[in-house]
Parts: structure tokens; C-alpha cells; sequence
């Protein structure tokens, strides 16, 4: 703060006006020059600089006090955004966290998806395989009969079992 923007107060102007009125006298008991008169402006002037010093040691004290509490008041509004900040900061990461957690369920999903389509496709390979020796071997289209698309799995096996990999009827 500039000197300017502070008001001066009683304390300061009334120690002025006491140190004025002592100069006053000690300069008239040096025109005068008389011992009384010298011994008189010396205690004058004594009394009023321990008066001028107890009302500037007051006011010094006030001007403290009072900066004291705006720094005190400045300190908690700093802390008070800072904690804002904290605030904010923590409620960022925890929804970067969520939807980090969404983001890799949702992979975890799809990978599950993914696995699960390979082994439908290896299925459906497996089964266009067997279709396609089923036509080159009997000439059918495998269409027309409904064993032959899907094949009971224990007549498969059971059919089978002489190792020529040829269908006999049951």
C-alpha cells in the first residue's frame, strides 16, 4: 500500500503536533537563555519525545495488527481455492478412472466377442469343410437334406467308427 492511499491517523498527526509545540519551546528557551528556561524546554522536549514514541510504537502496532489479519485473510482464500483445486483435480481423476474402468470392460467385452466369433467361425469353417466332402464324395447339395446340414453328433461318431470316413445308414 502506497502512503498516499492511507489516512493518517490522530496518533501520528497528535505526535507530530507534540514534537512541533517542544521544538517551539526549546527554541525559545535558546532565545531566552536562561537555565531555568534551557532546563524547562529539556523536559519538555524529553516528555514529548517519549509521548511521540508511545503514540507512534501504538499506531506502528495497529498498522501490524491490521496487515497481520489481511494476511491472514488473504492466506485462507488461497487455501480455500487451492482446496477448490484439489476438489476439482480429484473429481477429474475420478471420472478419468471411470471411464478408463468403462473403456477396458468394453474391451474386455469385445475381446469376449471377438473369441467367441473366431469359434463361430471355426465352427462354420469346420462345417462348409464337412459340406463341401459331403457334395464332392455323394453329388448332394446338403441343403436338400436336413441330416446331412446338421449331423446328429453320436451318429457321426457311430457311423464312423470303421475309420473309411464313409456314412453308413443306421
Amino acid at each position: 500500500m502506497s502512503s498516499r492511499t492511507l489516512p493518517r491517523s490522530l496518533r501520528v498527526t497528535s505526535a507530530a503536533i507534540v514534537l512541533a509545540l517542544a521544538a517551539v519551546v526549546v527554541i525559545a528557551a535558546v532565545a531566552m537563555q536562561t537555565i531555568p528556561a534551557l532546563i524547562m524546554a529539556s523536559c519538555v522536549a524529553l516528555s514529548a519525545g517519549i509521548t511521540s514514541t508511545v503514540l507512534m510504537s501504538e499506531e506502528i502496532r495497529e498498522v501490524r495488527q491490521k496487515f497481520a489479519k489481511d494476511r491472514v485473510r488473504d492466506a485462507r482464500v488461497i487455501s480455500q481455492r487451492e482446496r477448490e483445486h484439489l476438489d476439482v483435480d480429484a473429481s477429474f481423476r475420478r471420472a478419468v478412472s471411470e471411464r478408463l474402468r468403462a473403456s477396458e470392460a468394453e474391451i474386455s467385452r469385445l475381446r469376449a466377442d471377438l473369441a467367441a466369433g473366431s469359434a463361430q467361425i471355426d465352427e462354420l469353417e469346420e462345417r462348409l469343410a464337412t459340406e463341401q466332402e459331403l457334395v464332392a464324395m455323394l453329388g448332394v447339395r446338403p441343403e436338400i437334406d436336413p441330416r446331412i446340414v446338421t449331423p446328429d453328433t453320436e451318429a457321426g461318431t457311430a457311423d464312423r467308427a470303421d475309420g473309411s470316413g464313409e456314412l453308413r445308414s443306421a
